[in-house]
């Protein structure tokens, strides 16, 4: 009979970080009086990525092209335990504990001669237990226990694995993300001269009149995040300068017409050496948020909000930014902003890289700053009579339908189709009708 072999972690569903340690025991059991050779129990930390390409031949040009599979499995670390060797054990079962902890940084070094220069030489930070599917096939980094079991005679070693989800801790805590100033000198605007033909610039230049009547020129200067982590605002912010400003101008702002605002993901896994390193590129946008027709004025040289309560939310998709040997994933930040000036249109746009960090964890906020609002408090608890209620005679009810009071007979009605409970636990204050004007409308 094949033996029961069990691993058993204290703190079931528990999400791991650095330096968390990870107890638990061993479980083995036996029908029979069996030999064990050795019982060992491993913590591994591995990351695995598989691939398909195309198999080109100029004898099978026309039939169906063969696909080549690649897969590279590279090992973060490793750390083993002996629980048990060269014993007979009884009818029984028995356990054993084992002690680990995860290490802060990875154990292995890899050579770039033989890797590629791709590859991480040095030991870096442990990414976060991650699963995706490419466009060729999969990119896994997993963090498990291993138990071994190896008897005595012919019989085939018996493994057991216990999966350990991991999540990274972030090492500069920031409450608040800060909001960095890119000026966009590639994207000045000149709404005014935009109108004028080539004849008229060219007259400009040779009257030498002052730049000022050609309009406004317009520099645009956004102001967002490089760093952020899972339920933070996002600040966005948008100035504008007028370089050339004119002396009697009557308009001084422009009209925010729109915002538009797009994180995409870019996951990038390789296969192979570095002579044959085949790579699957993911690519995924998610529109966060897309407001138009705003039609509000945007002073020059006053740095304006575009969006409110505009949040992070973590999901599957928000995995924290990371690099390790054969996976990365990466973000980036795209802003697009519709403007207005007198009537001519103009769209401001920029893209940057954001990096996302990992969720910060409870037990490390601050106690005042953990909640921004506090859940409104419920009344205290007064208790009361309880109200007598029973079940209407048949007989009053038939003879109230008969009598001549048409009122009574409505009254009834209404409460009848209105609620199930009986009209003595309806006062008379609270039956109203729903209203459907104006001030509903508002509350909505």
């Amino acid at each position: 009979m094949v033996p029961n072999l069990r691993i058993l972690v204290d703190g079931d569903a528990r999400v791991y970080r650095r330096g968390n340690k990870v107890t638990g025991r061993v479980v083995l059991g036996f029908e029979n009086e069996g030999d064990v050779v050795a019982l060992k129990v491993s913590f591994w930390g591995i990351c695995t990525t598989t691939t398909n390409r195309p198999v080109y031949t100029p004898q099978r040009a026309d039939a169906t092209v063969p696909m080549q599979r690649y897969q590279e499995r590279v090992q973060l670390f490793k750390f083993e335990q002996d629980l048990l060797s060269g014993s007979v054990l009884a009818p029984n079962k028995e356990s054993r504990t084992f002690d680990f902890k995860f290490p802060e940084l990875t154990t292995s070094r890899y050579s770039k001669w033989q890797h590629g220069p791709k590859y991480l030489k040095s030991p870096h930070p442990l990414p976060p237990s991650f699963q995706i599917d490419t466009s060729g096939g999969q990119a896994i980094i997993a963090y498990f226990l291993r138990a071994t079991l190896v008897r005595g005679g012919r019989h085939e070693p018996l493994e057991t694995q216990e999966i350990l989800p991991y999540h990274p801790t972030p090492d500069n805590i920031q409450l608040e993300p800060q909001a960095h100033s890119r000026i966009l000198y590639a994207q000045i605007w000149k709404p005014l001269s935009d109108s004028r033909t080539a004849m008229d610039k060219a007259m400009s230049k040779l009257s030498r009149r002052s730049s000022s009547t050609t309009g406004p020129r317009i520099v645009p200067t956004l102001h967002h995040p490089e760093i952020i982590a899972p339920g933070q605002n996002i600040p966005l912010y948008l100035s504008l300068e007028d370089a050339s400003p004119a002396p009697h101008s009557q308009t001084s702002h422009c009209i925010l017409d729109s915002v538009t605002v797009k994180i995409s993901t870019h996951t990038t896994s390789m296969c192979g050496q570095s002579a044959t390193s085949p790579e699957d590129i993911d690519c995924k946008r998610v529109t966060c948020l897309s407001k138009s027709n705003l039609a509000k004025p945007l002073p020059f040289n006053t740095k304006t909000k575009l969006a409110h309560s505009f949040r992070l939310l973590e999901d599957a998709e928000c995995v924290p930014s990371f690099k390790t040997y054969t996976i990365t994933r990466r973000y980036d930040l795209s802003v697009s902003v519709g403007l207005k000036y007198e009537g001519r249109e103009f769209t401001v746009r920029c893209t940057t890289l954001l990096e996302i960090l990992p969720r910060i964890p409870r037990d490390l906020l601050p106690g005042v700053l953990e909640e921004e609002e506090e859940d409104e408090q419920l009344p205290p608890y007064a208790p009361r009579e309880p109200l007598r209620e029973f079940a209407p005679v048949y007989e009053s009810i038939f003879m109230r339908e008969q009598g001549s009071s048409s009122e009574t007979s409505l009254a009834y009605t209404r409460s009848r189709g209105s609620s199930t409970a009986s009209d003595v636990s309806t006062p008379a204050s609270e039956v109203e009708g729903m209203s459907f004007g104006d001030g509903a409308m508002e509350v909505m």
